[in-house]
């Protein structure tokens, strides 16, 4: 059948929590692979967070190549990433769950692209959701955050608020009624008989058992074959229960047979869970169960497109890590000014499971692939805890380098400066006349404003408990920005990265810098590099099986880091496709002796 790869992407997964515990006893699989195999933590580009890293990861290519921007793919004609060269050698790649951001034509197979943007999803018929008959739970309107979190500042995602709380209602026969609601066309409703514990829609019905997960119920033609599930919490003292994600079956891949072949061996695909990740949530096993057979739906799915149906690379990302670690490691790291030691061990159970969770979806993999197959473990960052909050667009305000409206969004046609929404926020594009359609700055004063942006970007601080804490690693110049990984017409003109525990924000009382109001996490506005005695921003890979080293760890502060375009050249190399037009470098030290370089 030939060489084959199988790329099982991880978001936020991290090294120190990998081997902790794996020393623990608690990854089996992942410790095989780790004993078995080759390992090392990868340096993220910035911003360090997926749409970059995922598809520096999967073309081979850095950001100054192969990123335009989220949900933009960069010219894949041009550009000539791994899945085009995979293409040139009459290959072929699936794409389960993977960022929009990545290019893949025909003849590559695509599955429910990770979708980012406000609008709703196009492949989602409707999101997951709660109903409960507490009047407690709907009427009561939720608090107003002091600080929001996120890049965008439009569409933050820090917090992975879930929790769409619907009306359960009792009909006049004694029965309840709930309604799945659609952004895209009729809604569908559905009867409860509480006695019987009976779903039924006018295409079927299910049997609720309280804490699992009841099988599929379609509801018609309204959802285009869309299906749905559900998860009974309680019964007593009110009736409370979680209806799975809906997706579009015939909308949610390029090969809609395929994709049906897929769906009738495993199942509806879904991409999200109602209820986050987090120990202070009543409904958590929901999530567990919910995840954990979406992440062996991917490990599946990953055997058969490339045993059964000759697909030579599968990549896929799972984010039920990256969840936890936003919404646990706040008090669970002991470097977090959250940090309570009496608390903390709730939080580490939950990030526990998370790994158990992968670990069993690893050893499916495992278990199923044969000798000539290369499984990698792969994240695109980590994260370390949150300290101060910045506001980028507030503090150049503050200086005379962008003006705001009422909302704080920027007014272009008044600004010298700006940031766009779909870059990271970590660069800086100077308003320049000639090149922007409504350009303020003279082409004269270019140099002399980036020397400007330079100067604040390494002089914000804040002073806090007696100490001043720089809010900016590294600033540099566009021109200076290859170190970086950045080139291109589409590189800001200053780009920079935070220091560890500052996080992108916006605050309610109108600082421009503070200190971080709630617990969290983050990684895509702090430098790659951060870390602390527990956590780190570093991204993971595990390799394991054909052509790959047994027991080897590369330890990047003796030999120095890979990279995240690195990986993609080294699937070329294992696939035996030509790699001149990747910038990442074969990890020759990853592979088995008879597989490098001569």
């Amino acid at each position: 059948m030939g060489h084959k790869v199988i790329v099982f992407g991880v978001d936020g997964l991290m090294m120190p929590l990998v081997k902790k515990f794996a020393a623990e006893g608690e990854l089996p699989h992942i410790s095989r692979m780790l004993s078995e195999g080759a390992a090392t933590e990868l340096l993220p580009y910035i911003s360090a967070w997926g749409d970059v890293n995922w598809a520096a990861f999967l073309s081979g290519q850095a950001p100054g190549t192969s990123w335009r921007g989220q949900a933009l793919p960069a010219d894949y004609a041009r550009t000539r990433p791994l899945l085009k060269r995979l293409e040139e050698s009459g290959l072929r790649a699936a794409l389960v769950h993977f960022p929009e951001s990545v290019a893949s034509p025909a003849p590559h197979f695509t599955l429910s692209p990770y979708w980012s943007a406000a609008a709703p999803s196009p492949y989602t018929f409707a999101a997951p959701a709660i109903f409960t008959t507490d009047r407690q739970r709907l009427d009561v309107p939720p608090k107003p955050r002091q600080q929001t979190l996120g890049w965008p500042p439009s569409s933050p995602l820090a917090y992975h608020d879930k929790g769409l709380w619907q009306p359960l209602e009792r009909e006049v026969n004694g029965e309840y009624r709930l309604t799945i609601r659609s952004p895209h066309g009729d809604n569908v409703t559905l009867s409860l008989d509480i006695d019987t514990l009976t779903l039924r829609s006018a295409h079927g019905g299910v049997t609720l058992v309280q804490g699992a997960w009841s099988d599929w119920l379609a509801l018609g033609e309204v959802a285009q074959g869309g299906k749905a599930r559900f998860w009974l919490a309680h019964v007593t003292p009110y009736i409370e229960l979680i209806q799975s994600e809906v997706t579009f079956p015939q909308r949610i891949a390029r090969d809609s047979v395929l994709a049906q072949m897929l769906f009738e061996d495993l199942g509806p695909f879904y991409s999200q869970w109602a209820v986050k990740a987090s120990p202070d949530e009543a409904l958590l096993a929901s999530t567990f169960q919910d995840a954990e057979h979406q992440s062996l739906w991917l490990a599946d799915s990953a055997l058969r497109l490339t045993h059964q149906h000759g697909y030579s690379l599968w990549a896929g990302v799972h984010h039920l890590i990256d969840e936890s670690h936003h919404l646990c490691l706040g008090q669970y790291d002991p470097d977090s000014p959250f940090y309570d030691p009496q608390q903390a061990a709730r939080y580490e159970a939950v990030i526990r499971e998370c790994y158990k969770i992968l670990d069993r979806s690893l050893g499916r993999i495992i278990n199923g692939m044969d000798k000539e197959t290369t499984l990698f473990l792969a994240s695109d960052h980590g994260a370390v805890p949150n300290h101060f909050m910045c506001d980028i667009q507030r503090y150049l305000a503050k200086h005379g380098l962008v003006a705001l409206d009422n909302q704080g969004q920027i007014i272009r046609s008044q600004s010298l400066v700006y940031l766009k929404d779909e870059r990271g926020g970590l660069e800086i594009y100077i308003n320049l006349q000639g090149r922007e359609p409504d350009g303020t700055v003279p082409l004269a004063d270019y140099a002399c404003l980036q020397a400007r942006l330079l100067h604040l970007l390494r002089n914000w601080h804040i002073e806090h408990n007696g100490k001043v804490h720089h809010a900016v690693a590294w600033a540099l110049r566009k021109e200076d920005a290859a170190s970086a990984g950045y080139w291109g017409e589409y590189a800001g003109d200053v780009l920079f990265t935070y220091d560890s525990g500052f996080v992108w924000g916006t605050s309610a009382s109108g600082e421009d810098i503070c200190p971080v109001v709630a617990p969290g996490a983050n990684h895509g506005p702090q430098k790659p590099t951060a870390r602390t005695a527990h956590t780190s921003n570093y991204g993971v890979l595990l390799a394991f099986g054909a052509g790959i080293r047994r027991g080897y760890y590369h330890d990047h502060h003796h030999h120095g880091p890979y990279r995240m375009a690195d990986p993609g050249a080294t699937i070329a190399w294992l696939l035996g496709v030509k790699r001149d037009t990747l910038d990442g470098s074969v990890m020759q030290a990853l592979l088995a002796p008879d597989e490098t370089d001569i």
